[in-house]
Order: structure tokens, then sequence, then C-alpha cells
């Protein structure tokens, strides 16, 4: 008995969820963290570390408090 596998790279995903995220941001930085995870289709917690580390490694910043608040995007032409 012969089988032949094909030789497949699995698909990678087009943008990291970080990168997603950043992007979202720029657009609309007033999102919360629920409505992000909507967005890119994942959960609440997932987004949650995915900002913490963005935060920690100065890419993204937040300005103001947690209820009127808005998100910032280090490195943005704006800043």
């Amino acid at each position: 008995m012969w089988v032949e596998f094909e030789n497949r790279v699995p698909e990678k995903t087009p943008e990291k969820t970080p990168e997603k995220i950043l992007t979202l941001l720029s657009l609309h930085p007033n999102l919360t963290v629920s409505e992000l995870a909507q967005r890119i289709d994942k959960s609440d917690r997932a987004v949650e570390r995915a900002i913490r580390k963005l935060r920690e490694s100065g890419r993204l910043k937040r300005i103001g408090p947690d209820k009127g608040g808005h998100w910032h995007v280090v490195g943005e032409d704006n800043e």
C-alpha cells in the first residue's frame, strides 16, 4: 500500500491579535475591551492580555479614566 500526503504549510493568520487591536484603536480610540473582542472574534480575556503586553511594550497608552477616556496608539503621526 502506498499513501501520498500533500505537503501543505498551515495558513498563517494574516494579522496577529495585537496588530488587529492597534489597527482598530487607531481608527476608533473609544472602543471598550468587549467591543474589541467582538470585532476581532476573541475573548475579552485574550484582548486584555494583548492590551497589557502592548502597554508594557510602550505601543499603546490609555488617556484618561476607564470610563470616558480613550486609547492612544504610540507611533501614530498625531503623537
